[in-house]
């Protein structure tokens, strides 16, 4: 359930002439096949190693070595990727390319020891990277003799927003395994952009920075710290100290338990990396739900990291919509609503955009629609034909005294269809 930004459209214009700036102040780099530069030197390594695939894994150590080429990007580059596989086309935004394919290396980490985690999914509301944290170093591979130099990754990359948001790069990196398909391959081995390490929350990453990072605004955020010669051979080290620090939770939250669960939850967090996933106990209201909500918030990131929604249950933001988004005119998009009333009557709303007329703005022409029970909404909602077919998200609005239950049957009803549920109390 991704979150849902409104803008005005003064300022969504202003936002796209700002990003249409900065897109023709960034050099001109076009997609482009990867080919090696120095393929007798990885030959080389490959024989000195025992790495037929170009990367080597020391379960004993929890140590995995990859052989990456250099791109050739510079400072005045923009990075998306740290390295990507050999069959991206990427390589005007990433520092590295992998000798060995994303799957192979995913192998070797895993067969290193590392448990594999759980790559960060915006339609699912997985919005943290969950995994061991890992050590990142690379040598440089001198083709006559042993390079002794150690760079950290820090010392590879500079961030510019670091004064402001923290010296990410100085933290471990987080191992997800990278989103698999339904047989469990590993999808970044055939898609593009067959990320390995990508600067921004990218699901098919196998390896993610320690935090949220929207591809949009991490943009051009991540350049080279320097520009080393196109194809120059380098082997990163990837390092695990073995000791597991993930922990998952699902927690039911009611307000006479609240205290008492908090206090739980701060405990495991003390010792671990904690990612809870949230319920809504018996009894609770749409009002109590969105006070709890509130608080845990405050806390999401600085403490524990809320993981998405308990099945069949909303995640915690659904309860934090913004105040604007109550007035249609001032909406970007016109989401599907669902009233319902105190004595639990409900309603389905269409609100249908009307664009043939004068003026910059729509005449909105809301349909409503009552309804008797939750399994009559995914017909409803067929029914608005092309006009609601890209629209995922859908607005409740119900008393603040509610039961979060008497809601909660709109998520196995419709889920399938919409990806993105806020409730507002009334």
């Amino acid at each position: 359930m991704p979150v849902v930004h409104t803008c005005g459209r003064a300022a969504l214009v202003a936002a796209m002439m700002a990003a249409s700036a900065l897109v023709a102040a960034e050099p001109a780099r076009a997609p482009m096949d990867w080919k090696s530069v120095h393929p007798e030197a990885i030959a080389a390594w490959k024989a000195a190693n025992g790495a037929p695939d170009g990367v080597v894994a020391d379960p004993s150590a929890h140590v995995v070595r990859v052989l990456v080429e250099a791109t050739g990007l510079g400072p005045a580059d923009t990075a998306e990727f740290f390295a990507i596989g050999p069959l991206s086309d990427r390589a005007y935004e990433s520092l590295f390319v992998t000798v060995a394919s994303p799957a192979a290396i995913a192998d070797a980490i895993e067969r290193a020891g590392v448990p594999r985690g759980e790559p960060p999914d915006i339609a699912g509301a997985r919005l943290w990277p969950c995994g061991e944290k890992l050590t990142l170093t690379a040598r440089p591979v001198a083709t006559n003799a042993p390079d002794k130099t150690v760079l950290a990754f820090a010392d590879l990359l500079n961030d510019t927003a670091e004064k402001d948001e923290g010296a990410v790069l100085l933290a471990p990196v987080v191992y997800t395994g990278g989103t698999r398909d339904a047989s469990g391959a590993v999808v970044a081995a055939t898609n593009i952009p067959c990320a390995v390490f990508a600067l921004y929350s990218h699901g098919p990453s196998l390896l993610q920075l320690n935090g949220q990072y929207d591809q949009t605004t991490a943009y051009g955020r991540f350049r080279a710290k320097e520009e080393y010669p196109v194809g120059a051979l380098f082997e990163l080290a990837l390092r695990w100290d073995g000791r597991a620090t993930v922990l998952r939770r699902d927690v039911e939250l009611t307000v006479p338990t609240l205290k008492e669960k908090l206090s739980a939850l701060r405990a495991d967090a003390a010792a671990h990396d904690l990612f809870v996933r949230l319920s809504f106990g018996a009894g609770t209201t749409v009002g109590e739900a969105a006070e709890i909500a509130e608080a845990l918030s405050l806390v999401d990131g600085k403490g524990l990291k809320m993981d998405g929604p308990v099945p069949g249950q909303f995640f915690f933001r659904a309860f934090l919509p913004d105040p604007a988004w109550r007035a249609r005119p001032g909406r970007l998009f016109q989401p599907f609503e669902v009233h319902v009333a105190a004595d639990g009557a409900k309603k389905f709303v269409f609100v249908e955009e009307d664009w043939s007329g004068e003026g910059l703005d729509p005449v909105l022409k809301p349909k409503e629609t009552p309804f008797a029970d939750w399994s009559e909404l995914p017909e409803l909602i067929a029914q608005t034909g092309e006009r609601g077919a890209k629209i995922d998200v859908l607005f409740l609005f119900a008393p603040r005294a509610t039961p979060v239950a008497a809601l909660t049957p709109v998520v196995p009803a419709a889920g399938s269809r919409i990806a993105t549920f806020y409730v507002f109390g009334e």
